[in-house]
């Protein structure tokens, strides 16, 4: 959901198929009843809206806005049926509690059916036509350094991002010489470039600027039409992290975000203690069932407390339900790992479908956590990290959650780098910190949860 906020066109082309979506049932509904004045707005027009908000919300959840990888016409046919084989069954559960809501079979399946061919014919003709290149936006990258081909990769990745990377230039010969694929030429070669290739667009992800860059060339080709664009931003609106492998104090500190008003924490304090108190009470039989589970598998307590660090630092005992074997660290603290032979099989299960992490909301209802923010790190790894990774004691500015943006972004961190990649994420949510943000994060929880991406 944060990639679908974040993206405009594909916030579009999900607005567009739900319309088309709706618009085939109510073509269905003519075609089988006839026009006549049944078929009024307050009729069939609110349960088509319905169908299409439906039907979408399955799509996104089959992954068919994860545009990079459902380009073919097998992954979206597929992608699709499995979208609509989730929301019929929402929607006929519908229909029987809500008999108003009714959708006659009649009308119901062929409306299904020609969905089914509909929304991933006409994607594929979307796809075809958004990767034309008279539709897209020819760009050029200033700048030859990590940041720059990080941004190279996401537009050669992205197929929303309606970019066509034609190359990078380099500060001097040297530096293009010992460059990587895809530097054709230099700083001072801008406007040549810009004119023989018709740049539309110029990303600026040089990291050190002051005294470097071609200014004067900069202000011409932005005066002449061609769009010129900050290269950390452009990174953060596209990747939805903070690139901090060339990032400056200064950015942290005057940059917009990295705040929150008072208002907007009460708001979020008040949705966390009833979101938790909500969740502990729904689960609370699968809470036993796993409690029980637990005790039968292994000898040992059914919780596990552990100390973690906190907003701003402060201590806390965090709750969760033990999937590892007592003597898990008989040898002293460490990282989970990958096929980790110290979890016991039901911690497995567990650890999988995040039922480990039920017990935490009551560290919520305490105050302890938020159910959105950074992973609750222990204080020994803390003190190591810091040591290795960048502003990595800056993710303990706000509580830390129950899931969060790097949680549903990619796998737990397990060495220096993975940590990196987290941190990048936790850096992001903080700048961009909202109670709207929260809630697509949760919506994301629910899909990862659902298909098991990232647990260890």
């Amino acid at each position: 959901m944060v990639e679908l906020l974040r993206s405009p066109r594909r916030l579009l082309l999900f607005a567009f198929e739900g319309v088309l979506v709706a618009i085939v049932l109510i073509v269905a509904a003519c075609v089988r009843l006839g026009l006549h004045d049944g078929l009024t707005y307050p009729h069939i027009a609110k349960k088509a809206l319905l169908v299409g908000l439906v039907v979408q919300g399955a799509a996104y959840y089959a992954g068919l806005y994860e545009l990079h990888s459902v380009q073919t016409a097998r992954a979206l046919f597929s992608g699709m049926l499995k979208a609509l084989a989730l929301a019929s069954v929402i929607l006929w559960g519908l229909f029987y509690a809500v008999r108003p809501l009714e959708i006659g079979r009649g009308i119901f399946v062929p409306a299904i059916a020609i969905t089914a061919v509909t929304v991933p014919t006409w994607r594929l003709l979307y796809n075809r036509i958004s990767s034309n290149a008279g539709f897209l936006r020819r760009t050029l990258i200033l700048g030859n350094g990590d940041l720059a081909h990080e941004i190279a990769t996401l537009i050669r990745e992205a197929p929303d991002c309606g970019l066509e990377l034609v190359g990078l230039l380099s500060r001097d010969r040297i530096s293009m010489t010992h460059g990587q694929e895809g530097v054709i030429g230099t700083y001072a070669e801008l406007r040549d470039v810009v004119e023989r290739q018709e740049i539309k667009s110029v990303i600026v992800a040089y990291p050190d600027r002051r005294g470097t860059l071609p200014v004067e060339q900069l202000l011409e080709v932005k005066f002449r039409g061609v769009e010129v664009e900050e290269g950390v931003s452009f990174y953060e609106r596209m990747a939805g992290k903070i690139f901090v492998r060339e990032l400056k104090p200064s950015q942290l500190i005057f940059a917009e975000g990295f705040t929150s008003r008072p208002t907007t924490r009460r708001l979020k304090r008040i949705f966390d203690v009833i979101v938790a108190g909500i969740g502990l009470a729904m689960a609370a039989p699968l809470m036993l069932l796993t409690a029980l589970a637990i005790k039968l598998d292994s000898p040992g307590p059914v919780l596990y407390t552990q100390t973690r660090a906190g907003e701003f630092g402060r201590l806390f005992t965090i709750l969760k339900f033990r999937s590892m074997r007592t003597d898990a660290e008989k040898n002293g603290a460490q990282f989970a790992k990958e096929n980790d032979d110290r979890v016991t099989l039901v911690g497995k299960f567990i650890r999988k479908t995040r039922l480990d992490e039920l017990p935490q909301l009551w560290n919520v209802l305490r105050g302890d956590m938020s159910m959105v923010g950074p992973r609750p790190e222990r204080p020994v790894f803390i003190e190591q990290l810091d040591q290795q990774v960048p502003f990595f004691k800056q993710r303990l500015y706000v509580k830390p959650g129950v899931t969060g943006h790097a949680q549903v972004r990619c796998k737990y961190g397990a060495t220096a780098d993975d940590m990196i990649e987290k941190l990048q994420y936790d850096l992001y949510y903080i700048k961009s910190y909202s109670l709207l943000f929260d809630l697509s994060i949760m919506l994301d929880t629910i899909k990862v949860v659902l298909l098991r991406i990232g647990a260890r």
